[in-house]
């Protein structure tokens, strides 16, 4: 095994605060406002775009709140796009929380990034995260002439949580017959709900991971079936005609090892896959911009490879 990195291993070495309170026992709003305060801390300056704006996207599961992101030098119509789903483990994060990572994105795709803000647990479980993400998907294709965005060159992305509905998402579509998805971006993704691969033994207390079973549960809540595909995308009965992938997984991350075995999934099943492997990182690594050199190189490489898949 690799070494973890050491700007991470003195981060995880520093004392914890000892009043803090576990997420387990904050009631939603504030492990979100924790959250994000914690995200901004580590976060670094992002590129300018031509455009930012807010939007109310109207889809067949309500209205939600996305953000459009288009940087410069993209042509005026006929983009491409990638929709992305933040992280938070189904019940934080939000559009404020990736902004940077969706910004470095936009740029180094480059293409149209329309964050989504799907709804959270435990307030809203499974399926209601999913079903967002797929209505989502399906009004910007709707309105993909009006938002200057080609329908034929339209990704979905996401990490942890977020790459989870993403893989989703494209199961989905496959499955429906839905719109016409050409890649994918699965960074560090939860694949599996209900396994418990070697990682997530090794992983799982002191690596910035600790909750994963409390977001899990907040998610499903005590009838959902973690062994629905689109829960578990990893336990889908066939992977075959799925967009071509891009993966992210961490060394040190809990989810490492069902992240790893959806990509070779998806590849035995005969899709393109651009597996990256970063052995001495953890799970989040790519939020960490203001500490890590690492983050922004790693999403640099995913917007290159993602690009290739957009020409």
């Amino acid at each position: 095994m690799s070494e973890l990195h050491p700007k991470l291993k003195e981060i995880l070495a520093s004392p914890g605060d000892p009043e803090a309170v576990p997420v387990e026992l904050q009631d939603p709003d504030e492990a979100r406002a924790e959250w994000k305060g914690d995200m901004a801390a580590v976060d670094a300056p992002a590129p300018e775009m031509a455009e930012v704006r807010d939007m109310q996207l109207a889809t067949d599961n309500g209205v939600l709140a996305a953000r459009v992101y288009k940087p410069e030098g993209m042509s005026a119509d006929a983009a491409p796009c990638l929709v992305y789903y933040h992280g938070g483990g189904f019940i934080r994060g939000d559009i404020e929380t990736h902004d940077g990572i969706c910004r470095v994105l936009a740029k180094k795709t480059p293409a149209i990034v329309i964050s989504v803000a799907y709804r959270l647990a435990p307030e809203h479980r499974f399926p209601t995260a999913f079903d967002d993400a797929y209505a989502a998907l399906e009004a910007i294709f709707e309105q993909a002439s009006k938002l200057g965005i080609d329908p034929g060159r339209i990704a979905v992305g996401g990490d942890s949580a977020g790459g989870n509905l993403a893989a989703a998402v494209c199961l989905a579509a496959r499955d429906r017959e839905g719109p016409s998805i050409r890649a994918q971006l699965l960074i560090y993704p939860v694949t599996d709900l209900v396994g418990e691969p070697e990682s997530k033994r090794l992983f799982s207390k002191g690596f910035l991971l600790d909750s994963m079973p409390f977001y899990i549960s907040s998610y499903l809540g005590p009838d959902g079936d973690g062994r629905d595909p689109l829960a578990s995308p990893l336990l889908a009965e066939t992977l075959v005609d799925l967009p071509d992938a891009v993966v992210i997984t961490a060394g040190f991350d809990p989810l490492r090892d069902e992240g790893n075995a959806y990509a070779k999934r998806l590849e035995d099943a005969g899709n393109g896959v651009a597996h990256l492997t970063y052995p001495d990182m953890i799970h989040g690594f790519v939020s960490l911009r203001g500490l890590l050199p690492e983050a922004d190189q790693a999403l640099e490489q995913v917007a290159t490879d993602l690009a290739d898949l957009l020409r």
